[in-house]
């Protein structure tokens, strides 16, 4: 399957949570998304600047469509993952301090680890080669069809207090 590739055929978001345009390369570490943000994007505040967890949001977006597309190429289904913590995580530069010519956005992730669906993401965003921000996060992907179910059972509102592991 070629890149790019649009980021609405790799994540579930849609509308103003869709925050990613596409994703330019997958590896098996990690891989590259572009973000185009215009002024009306939910992500900016009142002076034009991004407002911090969206940064966080745009590595995990990232990392996600990068997943969705590894697991689009074999054939499988792309499952729901959470963010589940942030580490790290430094904002460096406003959007006005300095002049840029684009309103475009890189974002790099790359896999420092992972365990039985955890999985510790390294990620970069930057915007005309000035890095943006950047940190850890840690994300949870549901591996077996009982720990699927009891997500579900948390998301609809249902009693999870007779549920067996």
């Amino acid at each position: 399957m070629p890149l790019p590739m649009e980021a609405r055929k790799l994540l579930p978001h849609r509308g103003q949570m869709l925050l990613l345009d596409s994703v330019l390369s997958a590896d098996e570490e990690g891989g590259t998304a572009l973000a185009d943000l215009s002024s009306q994007s939910i992500s900016l505040g009142h002076d034009g600047n991004m407002l911090p967890p969206f940064y966080i949001e745009l590595v995990a977006q990232t990392y996600a469509a990068v997943c969705g597309y590894h697991l689009l190429k074999t054939g499988q289904p792309i499952p729901d993952g959470y963010l589940v913590g942030v580490q790290k995580f430094q904002i460096n530069q406003s959007f006005s301090d300095i002049n840029f010519s684009s309103s475009e956005l890189l974002i790099k992730v790359r896999t420092v680890g992972n365990f039985d669906g955890f999985a510790v993401v390294e990620g970069k965003v930057s915007r005309e080669d000035i890095i943006m921000a950047e940190g850890r996060i840690k994300l949870f992907v549901p591996q077996d069809e009982s720990m699927a179910e009891l997500i579900g059972l948390q998301k609809t509102g249902e009693s999870t207090a007779t549920w067996q592991l």
